[in-house]
């Protein structure tokens, strides 16, 4: 079966094959990026969850209907970008802790609220995402249950299919927020 044959029988709805598919590379895919970017297992892991996501999202929503490189070289090269962004982000976020620190000058009250109206803001938001989704974050980031603890409570099939939905949540989760963000600029 090629690697487009493989695109085809996903979009159509062949989750034997999904499975396979997000095997075959997962632990190919946590060696090249811990080695290559030296991050650590979980990371590896979870940034593999959040490109075969991708990847599946674009199968499914007709965006990818089929590839000229391998379906490999693909998943890897969808990770890496995401890797990228990730960085991105965090420098942006350690940029701005920064210069926190910087202009601290009697302003820690200022940032105090505007640190409670984030609260706030992701409250509303995971009030707004419903179930599963609320479930799952809040077990894993206010009770600290792990992947297997929160697959047997909510009965998914395994850890990684609870950490599969885990990342489709806080995706959800930061559009909204991001959203909220953009709507109160304005």
């Amino acid at each position: 079966m090629t690697d487009n044959d493989i695109i085809a029988s996903i979009r159509e709805g062949d989750d034997q094959l999904v499975s396979h598919t997000y095997s075959k590379y997962r632990k190919p895919f946590a060696r090249w990026v811990m080695k290559k970017y030296h991050c650590d297992e979980d990371n590896a892991i979870e940034l593999y969850q959040l490109a075969f996501t991708t990847f599946y999202d674009q199968v499914m929503s007709d965006k990818l209907k089929f590839i000229t490189a391998s379906l490999k070289t693909y998943i890897f090269g969808i990770g890496k970008n995401k890797f990228y962004q990730q960085e991105r982000e965090n420098r942006r976020f350690d940029h701005n802790i920064d210069e926190m620190k910087v202009h601290d000058n009697g302003e820690a009250s200022q940032q105090n609220h505007e640190k409670e109206n984030q609260f706030i803001a992701i409250e509303k938001a995971m009030q707004k995402l419903g179930n599963p989704c609320k479930s799952i974050l809040y077990l894993y980031y206010y009770e600290g249950r792990s992947m297997d603890e929160i697959a047997k409570k909510l009965d998914y099939k395994n850890a990684d299919t609870a950490k599969n939905q885990k990342c489709k949540c806080m995706c959800r989760l930061r559009k909204m927020l991001d959203n909220k963000v953009k709507v109160n600029d304005q």
